[in-house]
């Protein structure tokens, strides 16, 4: 599989969802990733649940790219290359069953967020 999606509003989850086919979930790790202060600060100040920033901005990620596992080494080597951050921020797997907490479904596949997130530095 070879897709692209720009996060934008609707959350991670949700934008990602729109570019996987049916009978297949993208599975996220939120540990592969700090979100920047703003989001935390957001949160805080405005009394607003971690799912629900989640569903409604990107934590961080601004593209998302999905490649095949062959390809993940090299993509991330050209990406280095030219100054562009890029890491492995989850997986592609058969769809199985009801939608998990931080998860969405969108166009004929799904998506959803497990773990914490990694601590910032």
């Amino acid at each position: 599989m070879h897709a692209f999606s720009h996060i934008t509003g609707g959350g991670v989850a949700a934008n990602i969802a729109r570019i996987i086919p049916a009978g297949l979930q993208a599975r996220l790790d939120r540990g592969t990733w700090t979100p920047p202060a703003v989001f935390t600060t957001v949160g805080a100040l405005g009394g607003v649940a971690t799912l629900e920033l989640e569903k409604t901005l990107n934590m961080g990620i601004g593209m998302v790219a999905v490649v095949p596992a062959e390809s993940v080494d090299p993509v991330l080597r050209v990406l280095g290359e030219r100054g562009v951050p890029g890491w492995v921020c989850g997986e592609v797997v058969t769809a199985g069953g009801a939608a998990t907490v931080g998860g969405a479904k969108g166009g004929d596949g799904a998506a959803s967020l497990h773990g914490e997130y990694a601590k910032g530095k």
